[in-house]
């Protein structure tokens, strides 16, 4: 499969948002992707024979094809949209610590407050050295 079918396929799950349908065409996806209808189809075929999507054709009443219905399968689901899955990873992942940052992990770690930094402004500090060299003098009040 090439990389530009797999962007389309991300295009295609972003339109269909929590969903699992969308109806649109080759020229709305070829305009979104900057590619040709005949390369939007070889996309589509590439993701329907690897099963990533199943395509179907929107008529009317009369039978004038007016698009593409596309919907994505089980293969391009996240994992958490089933909840075995999220259950499973969840029971995978270490729980959440909320305060593990504010807690010291040694005895010689310290919290970060006003009195550990120090109170130099560096700019003053510039201005002093610069006054005490022979290149720089401030100039003379008049």
């Amino acid at each position: 499969m090439t990389p530009n079918a797999k962007a389309m396929l991300q295009v295609i799950r972003a339109r269909c948002g929590k969903g699992r349908e969308t109806s649109t065409c080759k020229a709305t996806l070829g305009s979104i992707m900057s590619r040709s209808a005949r390369t939007i189809r070889r996309y589509l075929v590439d993701l329907v024979r690897w099963g990533y999507l199943e395509v179907e054709t929107r008529r009317t009443a009369r039978g004038l094809h007016t698009g593409l219905v596309i919907r994505i399968t089980e293969k391009t689901l996240p994992f958490f949209a089933e909840t075995k899955g999220l259950a499973r990873w969840l029971a995978e992942t270490e729980p959440f610590k909320p305060f593990a940052a504010s807690k010291p992990v040694g005895h010689r770690v310290t919290f970060l407050t006003p009195k550990n930094e120090s109170q130099k402004d560096s700019l003053l500090q510039g201005k002093e050295w610069l006054s005490r060299t022979v290149m720089w003098r401030p100039p003379a009040p008049q």
